[in-house]
């Protein structure tokens, strides 16, 4: 019985290993073939991608200016709140 408890506690233990390396391997590989890809694409001065890098750029700015906007306001309605629920 003490046999079967080891060699189960010692497949768990080499489960456990094998994937934590298969992980980090594909996580490694994948970082690779990303940075390859970025690489790739930012060699791409084409027409087409420097209008979609300008039209990305000014999404996100347009984006993170709403998200300042929401923000205050949230902190705003925040202070409000807090202030009528100090005062009842």
């Amino acid at each position: 019985m003490e046999q079967v408890v080891k060699d189960g506690l010692n497949f768990i233990l080499g489960a456990v290993t094998t994937v934590k390396t298969e992980t980090e391997s594909a996580i490694s590989k994948l970082n690779s073939e990303f940075q390859t890809l970025a690489a790739k694409g930012a060699k791409d001065q084409s027409e087409t991608s420097v209008n979609l890098r300008k039209y990305l750029q000014e999404g996100i700015s347009q984006l993170e200016a709403l998200a300042g906007k929401v923000n205050s306001t949230v902190a705003e309605a925040k202070e409000k709140v807090a202030s009528v629920t100090t005062k009842a």
